[in-house]
C-alpha cells in the first residue's frame, strides 16, 4: 500500500491506538469495559426514560405537547 499523505502503512493502523488523557475502565468478569461510555450510555437511558415516563402519564388519542415531543424523539 503506498504512501497516504505521508503516512506508511504500518503508522496508519497505530493511528487507532491513540488516546488522548486518561481513561476509566472496569473489569467484568474476563470483559474490560471503557466506564465512561458506560455511565454516559446510562445517564442518557435514565433521561430518555424518565422524559417518557413523565410526559405520558395522561395519555391522549391526539398527542399534543410534551406527549407529541416525546413521541417524535422516541
Amino acid at each position: 500500500m503506498p504512501d497516504f499523505v505521508g503516512i506508511s502503512n504500518n503508522n496508519f493502523y497505530e493511528i487507532s491506538s491513540v488516546e488522548v488523557g486518561q481513561h476509566f475502565y472496569w473489569q467484568l468478569g474476563n470483559f474490560q469495559v471503557h466506564a465512561q461510555v458506560l455511565i454516559t450510555s446510562w445517564i442518557v437511558l435514565a433521561i430518555l426514560l424518565s422524559l417518557a415516563i413523565l410526559a405520558t402519564r395522561d395519555l391522549q388519542a391526539i398527542p399534543a405537547d410534551a406527549q407529541n415531543f416525546v413521541e417524535y424523539v422516541l
